[in-house]
Parts: C-alpha cells; structure tokens; sequence
C-alpha cells in the first residue's frame, strides 16, 4: 500500500471514530452534568419508609372520592405514591407534609402541591384551612398510625372524608375501628415488593 492508501484509510478511520464519539456526546454530557440534572443515582435512607403500592393508592383516591373542587391533605407523603393517584382524581388544590429532607428534595419541584417539610403531628390546624379530603399512609412504628390519623382528622372540615392505611392489630381496631365508616383488611401480600409483609387496614372516615 503506498503512502497514499495509507493517508486515505488512515483518514476514513478517524471519520468513523469522530462519528462515534458525536453519536456518544449527548451520554457522556449527561454524565459530565449528572448532579446538575438530576440523573446521578441517588440514595435514600429513611426509617418507616414503606411506600403504598400503586394499585392501592388508586384505590384509596377513588375511595375518598376526590373530585374537582376538592382540597386534600396527605400528611406523610414520603415520594409521593399517594400523591400521584390524588392527581389523577384532579382535586383543585393538595397541600402534602413531609419530615424528611431527603424525601421533600424530591417533592419540591412538584408545582401542584404546596410542601410543609415538618413533623406533621407538629403542625398546629390553626395554621392550614380546613381540608375536604385526607388520604394517608401513616408511619405505624409505636403506635404512631394511631396517633396521626387522629391529629389528621382535626384538619377536616364537617363532612370531609378521611381515607386511612394503618397495621392490623388489636389496638388499631379498638382504637379507630368504632369511628370508621368502613374498614377493609389488606392482605400482608400487598407490600411485599415495598418491603414489608406487614397485613393492614384501609378505612373511611367521615368528620362529623
């Protein structure tokens, strides 16, 4: 091969590979800025985080019967599970809590809630209006489902309905199961995928 051939192929290859490597930019852009736009992995530690499967949450909206001219509360709303199934039932507006920061970084953005980054059982009902709708999946650690699906139904107006996930035991039963409008048993199954075979119950409260 003269010198020649030898220039052509030589340039044909660098051609190919420069074509290569444009068609690869766009990704190693992403990468390079991964902490600007969000696709770096990121880890999330927080205790008692049992996310409501997504059947289930639809489930819990429709049972609320949100609908247009709703205002709903969800108190612990973790990544928002429950927050995506009340969008879907377009209630006018949703104000949402959350303690954890690492959780609310990725809450912030949603533009259709209004975000309180606090303990809810913290949060005074003085300090909200009065909601017609509250769907929750509350932490059940020591008792605490107890505990915030009482607090939550100070923040209900006379009427509002309170849609309720708390562990199916004895106490809770005892302890709620009188005011409920309905109480469903969920199979232990349910969450397996989330983490826990913890069994529960969904009830239906209504604020008198």
């Amino acid at each position: 091969m003269n010198a020649f051939h030898r220039l052509h192929a030589l340039r044909m290859e660098n051609d190919a590979h420069r074509f290569t490597m444009d068609e690869q930019r766009p990704r190693f852009d992403r990468i390079a800025n991964r902490h600007a736009n969000g696709t770096a992995p990121q880890a999330i530690a927080v205790h008692q985080l049992f996310q409501t499967p997504p059947d289930l949450a639809l489930r819990m909206a429709r049972l609320a019967d949100i609908g247009p001219g709703t205002t709903v509360l969800e108190p612990s709303c973790g990544l928002g599970r429950l927050l995506d199934a009340i969008a879907t039932q377009e209630p006018q507006s949703v104000t949402a809590c959350e303690l954890s920061a690492d959780l609310c970084r990725h809450l912030y953005a949603r533009e259709e809630i209004r975000l309180l980054q606090r303990d809810f059982l913290t949060v005074d009902p003085a300090e909200l209006p009065l909601f017609d709708r509250i769907v929750m999946n509350p932490p059940f650690t020591m008792r605490a489902d107890i505990r915030h699906i009482r607090h939550a139904l100070t923040f209900l107006r006379p009427g509002g309905l309170l849609v309720a996930l708390a562990m199916d035991t004895e106490q809770r039963a005892t302890a709620l199961r009188p005011i409920a409008e309905e109480w469903h048993h969920i199979d232990a199954g349910t969450f397996r995928q989330e983490g826990t075979e913890t069994a529960c119950v969904l009830m239906k409260i209504r604020a008198q």
